[in-house]
């Protein structure tokens, strides 16, 4: 069971990434650039979800908890990368 609640981190940030490449698709507005930038967004949200639990009783900041969460995003950013722009052609 604390496996699953682990890799949770890592599941939690990658739909996030995806969810914010999801909105930015529908509006006709995914581009290398604000893929890029929405990893970097859930990233840093990453950051303040972890230095906020500082100020939560019974919760901690742990930097693996944030490598957990980076390590979600980039590698859904890889992967959608590397099958979304690829081939060279974008999918606007």
């Amino acid at each position: 069971m604390n496996t699953v609640l682990e890799m949770m981190h890592f599941v939690e940030f990658a739909i996030l990434y995806l969810l914010l490449i999801a909105a930015l698709g529908v509006n006709h507005r995914l581009t290398k650039v604000t893929s890029c930038l929405a990893a970097l967004f859930s990233i840093l949200y990453g950051v303040g979800d972890e230095v906020h639990q500082l100020f939560v009783v019974g919760r901690s900041f742990t930097f693996i908890d944030l490598v957990k969460d980076t390590v979600g995003v980039v590698t859904v950013w890889g992967s959608f990368h590397a099958f979304y722009f690829g081939t060279g052609k974008a999918h606007y």
